[in-house]
């Protein structure tokens, strides 16, 4: 949860190290109680735990010969993975690329743990939707559909952030992709009979939900609306019966 930290994982052993910022004493007055290496060993169940200004000293009394670090490209947005970075790194052998590799991989299977944090955003935000739905018919804007799935994640679930912004189009609006931006901030005034896309997801300790849903603001579907509601959810159970180990995703 803490910025600027740094891990150091010794490959052949699996040893952990842990480096937190050595914070000044005015920080205390800001931000609260200054946890020194002892909180943070036991928080995060490391090895050891040392301060960021002793990580060159750290590596120059280890003298690995070679550093593995994080680089590699977001196919998605295009961007690249930041490396880490200490004062004197240059002096070593790194290698920025089979490291990434590897842990996109390790990231596709999840263990346990990661399985029931993703169940519980997406329990938290499923209830959530409902409280929307159940309040639709009495709310006039969009950003209110946000501002009651926003308030029953954190009220209910203890989930203080979304995964990412969300999208509360209504009438033609629920035709735009991703709609709910800073240009278009879920700010229409709803009308009678809108049918509305709602895209939200609460997050859980970096594990988010992704739930998108569409219904009549009135409660009533009207013919039309009715045959293609039914059409698009009889294609998503035929989808979700052809989902089996194995099967590719194309």
């Amino acid at each position: 949860k803490e910025p600027d930290c740094f891990a150091v994982i010794e490959a052949k052993t699996g040893a952990t190290t842990l480096f937190v910022p050595r914070l000044p004493p005015s920080y205390g007055i800001w931000m609260g109680t200054i946890w020194g290496c002892d909180h943070f060993k036991d928080l995060y169940q490391v090895d050891d735990c040392k301060y960021t200004d002793e990580l060159q000293s750290f590596m120059a009394s280890y003298q690995p010969d070679v550093i593995y670090t994080t680089r590699g490209l977001n196919t998605d947005s295009g961007n690249y993975a930041k490396e880490a970075y200490f004062k004197g790194i240059e002096d070593y052998n790194v290698d920025n690329s089979m490291l990434y590799r590897a842990v996109v991989d390790c990231r596709v299977i999840k263990s346990q743990k990661e399985i029931e944090l993703l169940q519980f955003a997406s329990d938290v935000s499923s209830d959530a939707h409902m409280e929307v739905m159940r309040a639709a018919p009495t709310l006039s804007y969009e950003y209110q559909l946000e501002a009651r799935f926003l308030a029953h994640s954190y009220e209910k679930g203890g989930c203080r952030h979304v995964g990412y912004t969300c999208i509360c189009g209504s009438g033609p609006n629920a035709a735009i992709l991703h709609y709910g931006h800073a240009g278009a901030p879920n700010d229409r005034t709803l009308q009678d009979g809108d049918m509305l896309l709602l895209d939200m997801g609460a997050e859980c300790h970096c594990w988010g939900a992704d739930i998108t849903c569409s219904f009549p603001k009135n409660g009533k579907f009207t013919e039309k609306q009715a045959k293609i509601f039914n059409v698009v959810q009889q294609m998503q159970w035929q989808v979700m019966d052809q989902m089996k180990p194995g099967v590719s995703w194309l």
